[in-house]
């Protein structure tokens, strides 16, 4: 059964992963410098929250393991821009203890941590600094590491949720994840409940006290693109996911089709409930640039089981060098978080926001639909890029099917992938 990382790797992996986390952020940074202040609006009110983590004000005190780790960082004169450049690291090195731990080699973890190191996941924070998303997506692949023990799966979770609550969203995703490892009986029900009934209490101390001015409440009364406006932010989340990860989609969509995905995330129901979590974080904000980057996870797990076939390093490091070259072309202006594709699109909708006020099924049909004819060079653009990526997905298919009939394998499923679908 699969167990934490920490426990099925030995000392010496855990301090390459950090090794290697490091020399990949550096080069990140040449793609993208960092950014030296806290992003507008939520990274400045993370980086206040840091001088005393637990005063509990502010915006969202209930997301305290960011401002609580970024102030013990500051007793070594760490600041909190560059203990986000920290939370950066400790999503790469996660990355790299992840392939790890699911019997890549060397190589193979170094590359997949390059890749992710080469992608939004890690350089959307560049510039929108002192955001806890980074030590979620790690939490979100420790869920996956973790997800045959219970006693280590949930209350990871539980420590997530604290980094952000977005992750109750992926409950359905979670659930599939324990299923798939034997769990989701009724000792998992008991251990699910007390999680969420501790963090559910600690919500509740935190609004006794007077605090947080970001509760439920306050997305449902200013979400006015739900419902009808829904499809034309999923839209733009698509093209934010085509601009940040580029050419390595194609490994997510090789996995998905050779059913990588079904045994790396959850069972035949996992992708689909990862990306219906993902969908569903939209309902209550639109902040789709950093919504993209949770499409490392199965970018990850793909990754993982293409390198696990013969002779396919080739094929992976020419995406990444493609990625590379493309991202600062898509990207010409650091300040624009999304791409530049991304900026001339958001200006259209926010200038199209107030007709959407009214939550009017017809109004906000002809909005998106004018959306859509005012954008129309980026949409053609993006159906292009995604066509691209399937075409590059079935290329994929094709060479390992090649493979295999050459090294005379009758299936695909070698590596971590085929012993956790037996475990």
């Amino acid at each position: 059964m699969v167990t934490s990382l920490a426990l099925r790797l030995p000392a010496v992996r855990l301090v390459e992963a950090v090794l290697v986390a490091s020399v990949v952020l550096f080069a990140a940074r040449l793609l993208v410098p960092a950014w030296p202040t806290p992003f507008e609006g939520h990274g400045e009110r993370f980086a206040a929250m840091a001088a005393d983590p637990f005063a509990f004000d502010g915006a969202f005190p209930q997301r305290v393991l960011w401002p609580l780790l970024a102030h013990v960082a500051g007793w070594f004169g760490i600041s909190a821009t560059a203990f986000s450049q920290v939370c950066s690291g400790v999503l790469l090195a996660t990355v790299h203890a992840f392939a790890s731990s699911r019997g890549a080699k060397r190589l193979d973890a170094l590359l997949v941590t390059v890749a992710v190191g080469a992608s939004g996941a890690i350089l959307v924070y560049q510039r929108m600094a002192c955001f806890s998303d980074t030590l979620v997506l790690a939490g979100m692949l420790g869920a996956i590491a973790t997800a045959g023990t219970a006693r280590w799966f949930w209350p990871l979770v539980f420590v997530t949720a604290l980094a952000h609550e977005m992750v109750f969203f992926f409950t359905p995703w979670l659930w599939c994840l324990r299923r798939q490892h034997g769990g989701g009986g009724l000792h998992d029900v008991a251990f699910f409940a007390g999680v969420f009934g501790v963090y559910g209490g600690f919500r509740a101390l935190i609004a006794l006290a007077g605090g947080g001015a970001y509760g439920a409440s306050y997305y449902f009364e200013h979400n006015f693109w739900v419902p009808y406006g829904l499809p034309a932010l999923w839209a733009l989340w698509a093209l934010v996911v085509l601009v940040e990860f580029g050419p390595l989609l194609a490994f997510v969509g090789w996995a998905w089709r050779a059913g990588e995905l079904t045994r790396g995330l959850g069972g035949r129901a996992g992708p689909w409930c990862f990306w219906l979590g993902v969908l569903s974080l939209m309902v209550l904000a639109y902040d789709v640039m950093r919504f993209a980057t949770f499409a490392v996870v199965p970018f990850v797990v793909g990754a993982i089981a293409w390198l696990d076939g013969p002779r396919r390093r080739l094929p992976f490091v020419v995406a990444i060098l493609a990625a590379v070259v493309l991202y600062p072309w898509l990207h010409p202006v650091p300040s624009q978080e999304g791409g530049w594709h991304f900026t001339v699109a958001a200006g259209h909708v926010r200038e199209l926001m107030p007709r959407l006020m009214d939550r009017d099924p017809v109004e906000s049909a002809r909005v998106t639909w004018e959306l859509a004819v005012r954008t129309w060079p980026i949409v053609l653009g993006a159906v292009g890029g995604f066509v691209g990526v399937l075409a590059l997905a079935s290329l994929l298919a094709r060479l390992a099917a090649g493979q295999r009939a050459v090294c005379g394998l009758g299936d695909d499923r070698t590596g971590w992938s085929g012993r956790d679908a037996r475990s």
